[in-house]
């Protein structure tokens, strides 16, 4: 009898011990599914708010994939909107630091504070420390073009939006609204021309560079049209429930009825680094762009998966 309890108890335990590593096992896999989830927590004058997204990887598999190598290296983290404007608050560009941005504000020296927080190293060494997993390409390694130069790999990546390679998809398109996510595109003026890779066995050649050069700009909608065409973006994510950005969006409105300063401009911003640009002719040709701050800073606290 007493052989007997011992048997069971370590039959018990064994199956604790089974049970325990294929759970560890499972949580380490980290499983990918058609909609992994991710959590933004926005902090606006000293409120953090949870902006809870779903996304849409059966339809936008590269360009979730990339905004989650950038959140699981926590590239996110301590940045900031730097573009404010009535439908869409655009981040992912630029680190926040609040005595940095006191002294710019008394100086009104906004671009010198955005090009001098700028996360361009930051990505590029992600990139190059194989941390972002290439979809856009300048050369091919031989003359029969039948495999790219894996050496000739650039730091942007594929456009899947309608206007570009996604046309295919109509049934279920995410199309913008109100909490919806969005991978952006600026207007490049390069009119260089790269070879893309939609899956790791397809290979569409010579495309506009300017509809594959993306890097790490994502915009939240939060109005009910957006503040660009539809060829400048690829919405990949969308809200359950709009519930926390209403929150935060009221408590942005009713800061700025009682204040002067709703909003401050960033002028001839240099958005044309040595992340985003690429042309077969010339790597000279900037860009510069005028941003619309908020002038109490919207702050990307952190950004977490939530679901694989």
């Amino acid at each position: 009898m007493f052989k007997k309890v011992i048997k069971k108890l370590i039959a018990a335990a064994t199956l604790a011990c089974m049970a325990g590593a294929i759970a560890a096992t499972a949580t380490a896999c980290n499983v990918e599914t058609d909609h992994p989830k991710v959590k933004i927590s926005v902090e606006f004058n000293q409120v953090t708010y949870d902006l809870e997204y779903v996304l849409y990887r059966n339809m936008y598999p590269n360009t979730v994939r990339h905004f989650l190598e950038l959140t699981e290296n926590g590239f996110y983290n301590g940045t900031m909107v730097h573009d404010y404007r009535a439908n869409d608050w655009f981040a992912g560009g630029y680190s926040y630091n609040s005595a940095d941005y006191e002294s710019a504000a008394s100086l009104n020296a906004y671009a010198d504070y955005l090009e001098g927080h700028s996360l361009e190293q930051k990505y590029m060494d992600l990139f190059n420390g194989g941390k972002l997993t290439p979809t856009v390409y300048s050369n091919f390694a031989d003359k029969d073009s039948t495999k790219l130069d894996e050496k000739s790999a650039l730091p942007t990546l594929i456009g899947e939006y309608y206007n570009n390679i996604h046309q295919e998809i109509e049934q279920g398109k995410l199309t913008s609204e109100q909490g919806t996510l969005k991978m952006f595109y600026y207007e490049k003026q390069s009119t260089g021309k790269v070879h893309v890779t939609p899956t790791p066995d397809q290979i569409i050649p010579n495309a506009d560079y300017a509809s594959n050069c993306a890097t790490s700009i994502f915009s939240m909608q939060i109005g009910t049209g957006s503040s660009y065409s539809e060829s400048n973006y690829c919405v990949f994510g969308k809200m359950e429930s709009t519930a926390a950005l209403t929150e935060l969006i009221e408590a942005v409105e009713d800061y700025y009825s009682s204040s002067s300063a709703a909003s401050v401009t960033a002028e001839d911003v240099n958005v044309d680094n040595i992340v985003e640009v690429f042309s077969a002719e010339s790597e000279d040709k900037g860009l510069e762009v005028d941003f619309t701050l908020p002038a109490l800073p919207i702050v990307i606290k952190t950004v977490k998966v939530t679901k694989y």
